[in-house]
């Protein structure tokens, strides 16, 4: 590194390998970050190091985003690697959470920036896998709005398949374990949705100011991970909508598979629960199943439902000087660069924050251009939460006792009211879930039927282990256990979290007759709490002959989580279906005999996915609605089509339409429908894309057009991305399409 360019200036924090110092370069003159690999932290392969910094620069400079930092040079001088970056003037996610947790404007702002940033490393295959609040950088634009940039991608890995987590220094996991994934314990495969656990428990810690995984060491906290043992946000939360928080807890699911593929679905998801909880439908949520969520058993989760510390209630991000002009709302936030699906803000619910805590960051606002903000890295660990947090000692007890920790992860239990040879056997069928990978776990009559009668002691405190044990058991003899556990669901003795963790029990163990008896309790429980995990283990293995069942349900209930859970039944019903038409034309009668506004627009949803000629007719009629949430309802239905033949159909309604918000949902879904992987006409394609790109007039249509123009790689996207260069277009378009045209190249 030139001495001449770049003058040192302090350091600004330390990590475990790597130093960060504030710099001033000379030649661009504009301080800077400078991030080096110390040599003397007793870092046993200096190389590996040296490499890992490297690769961090390459990794970063691959990524060009506004909220992801940008890396400007990289190189080896006398004393080593380093990097240098943008240097942010900000304060950490956490710092903002010691203060208070966020209000729903603020996270909403926080979540969309943040899903926005890893879309953009997803598009490069680029896993983050350390994400966590001390990674996220809050700073102020000139304006006094806040901007949210991601940070230190020093365990990113290029990965387009699944990767192992890297084990380095001591065998130590990096990254903060209150905010690592499962996966990354069981040191299985990583992929992106590894990162959307990281990010869902960020969330979570925001909202809550409380880990959503804790404990008071480290294979405890592993424990909480492994198990899911985490308290439901809304019991936290109880202010914010509960789609919200159904949205949080969705990232922070247990399997993978039940979590959102990826940052642009969980995107799309979030901003269609916006827009259905504004006009009082519900959206369809992605979620593909219920999971085993057992209450936790550590500290955090016997809080009381409703309380949030005094320390840490509702707080408006707020700029240097407390003077929030554009903070509050976010009202005129940038188009999404890559989604297009924020152009449109839907109006939100209002979330009034404690008045009693008025705290503002004192640190300085940066005046300068969002491309000339620059980064903090910092290497510090996540700070703990205001209520439930560990000492610094405590935080190392937690790293160094990392290895090993499975074997000890379930403590045993004691049963005083029983025999002492009951207890043992009972201690020891519950201690057989200290063994993670354990399945299929041998299981007589009567030990299945202690397990289950001991559900009915209130002085046993480690129920989510039992009802792990019931979950496992295979049937040794001559009986069902899932004949048992129907009985006790339908003898209604327990409540709350039981009942509903029974139904879960019960749905994940699978057995097809047993799915049967699920959909009828909630048919016969429409309002129950339980009723949505009975309907989503149910849906699984839901036939044709169940579509008049789900329609009833949606007719029944106004829950949207239970009308969210018949809707993705009815979905996946259909598509299953060889007879689209005749499911089509049920949908049609139903629209028309309903007065239910929300039942008519699930109605128009769902008649999207048969492809009928009846439902193309329907929905080609709804385009031209009054209502324009029908007219919002019919586009999204067409994204679904099994082809791309509503696309000029969508064009056509485009230029009549007055709404702005309908026409963005119209050219949105229209995007969709060609870019899915569905049948498309060879002939037709490249004019469907050049229509397209000549009706975006905003940078976030035009942005997505680019993005998948790139992804087809095809010969049309480069006359696609060619159409952007010219300066009729933004600065930022036509880099987009610039750098496009180079990957294309590559």
């Amino acid at each position: 590194m030139s001495d001449e360019r770049y003058e040192i200036r302090g350091k600004i924090g330390q990590g475990g390998v790597g130093a960060v110092y504030r710099a001033y370069d000379t030649q661009l003159r504009r301080e800077v970050a400078i991030k080096r690999v110390l040599a003397d932290e007793g870092y046993e392969d200096s190389d590996v190091a040296t490499r890992n910094l490297l690769k961090e620069a390459t990794a970063l400079s691959s990524v060009q985003h506004p909220h992801i930092c940008t890396v400007y040079d990289a190189g080896m001088d006398k004393e080593g690697p380093y990097v240098v970056m943008e240097l942010i003037n900000g304060k950490t996610l956490d710092e903002m959470v010691e203060r208070g947790t966020l209000t729903y404007d603020d996270f909403r702002e926080v979540a969309i920036q943040s899903q926005e940033a890893m879309i953009a490393a997803q598009d490069l295959d680029l896993v983050h896998r350390d994400l966590k609040p001390s990674n996220v950088m809050v700073c102020w634009l000139p304006s006094g709005r806040f901007q949210v940039k991601l940070v230190d991608f020093g365990l990113a890995k290029f990965s387009a398949k699944p990767s192992l987590q890297t084990i380095d220094h001591g065998d130590a996991v990096f990254g903060s374990i209150f905010f690592m994934a499962p996966e990354q314990f069981e040191r299985t495969p990583l992929d992106r949705r590894t990162d959307m656990y990281s990010l869902g428990a960020m969330y979570y810690y925001s909202l809550a100011g409380t880990y959503p995984f804790n404990g008071d060491s480290a294979p405890q906290v592993m424990a909480s991970h492994l198990q899911n043992s985490v308290q439901p946000l809304h019991e936290l939360r109880p202010d914010l909508p509960q789609w919200v928080c159904d949205w949080v807890m969705w990232h922070i699911a247990r399997d993978m598979n039940d979590r959102p593929e990826s940052a642009r679905v969980a995107l799309e998801k979030y901003l269609a629960d916006e827009a259905a909880a504004t006009q009082g439908g519900a959206a369809a949520s992605l979620r593909t199943g219920p999971q085993l969520i057992i209450p936790a058993t550590s500290a955090q989760a016997n809080k009381p439902a409703s309380a949030v510390d005094s320390k840490t209630s509702p707080q408006s991000i707020s700029p240097p000087g407390g003077n929030k002009t554009l903070t509050s709302s976010q009202p005129v936030r940038p188009a999404s660069a890559v989604t297009g699906s924020t152009a449109v803000q839907p109006a939100r619910p209002q979330v009034t924050p404690n008045a009693n805590v008025s705290t503002a960051p004192t640190n300085t606002a940066p005046q300068t251009t969002p491309e000339e903000e620059i980064e903090n890295t910092q290497d510090a660990p996540a700070a703990p939460p205001t209520s439930q947090g560990l000492s610094g000692s405590q935080k190392k007890m937690l790293i160094g006792g990392l290895s090993g920790a499975v074997a000890i992860l379930v403590a045993v239990l004691v049963v005083q009211s029983s025999s002492g040879k009951e207890a043992e056997e009972f201690n020891d069928l519950v201690g057989q879930v200290s063994d993670l990978t354990a399945k299929d776990l041998p299981t007589t009559e009567k030990q299945f039927q202690l397990l289950v009668d001991s559900l009915s002691e209130s002085d046993i405190k480690n129920r989510n282990a039992i009802f792990r044990r019931l979950y496992l058991a295979k049937a040794v003899g001559n009986y069902s256990p899932d004949a048992i556990l129907l009985e006790l669901l339908r003898a209604n003795t327990l409540t709350g979290e039981d009942k509903q963790n029974l139904v879960i029990c019960i749905g994940k163990r699978g057995e097809p007759e047993a799915m049967k008896e699920l959909l009828q309790f909630a048919v016969d429980n429409p309002d129950e709490p339980s009723a949505r995990f009975a309907l989503e283990a149910a849906s699984k293995n839901a036939s044709e002959s169940d579509f008049g069942t789900f329609i009833n349900i949606l007719s029944e209930t106004t829950d949207s989580t239970i009308n969210q859970a018949a809707e993705r039944a009815l979905k996946k019903i259909i598509s299953n279906s060889r007879r689209k038409n005749t499911l089509a034309d049920q949908l049609i009668g139903a629209f028309d005999a309903s007065l239910d506004s929300n039942y008519k627009l699930t109605m128009i949803r769902l008649l999207g996915t048969t492809g009928s000629d009846a439902a193309l007719n329907k929905l080609t009629s709804n385009l031209k609605s009054q209502q324009s949430q029908e007219r919002i309802a019919a586009a999204t239905a067409f994204a679904d089509w099994p082809n791309d033949e509503p696309f000029n159909i969508l064009i056509d309604a485009y230029e009549e339409e007055d709404n702005s918000s309908v026409k963005e949902r119209i050219l949105k879904s229209a995007t969709e429908l060609i870019s899915a992987d569905r049948l498309h006409d060879p002939n037709e394609i490249e004019s469907y894309w050049v229509t397209l790109s000549g009706y975006a007039n905003t940078d976030s249509q035009k942005s997505r057009i680019i993005t998948e123009a790139v992804r087809a790689n095809q010969a049309w996207s480069v006359i696609i991305l060619n159409s952007y260069l010219d300066s009729s277009h933004s600065k930022r378009i036509r880099d987009l399409a610039g750098r496009g045209l180079k990957k294309l190249k590559k």
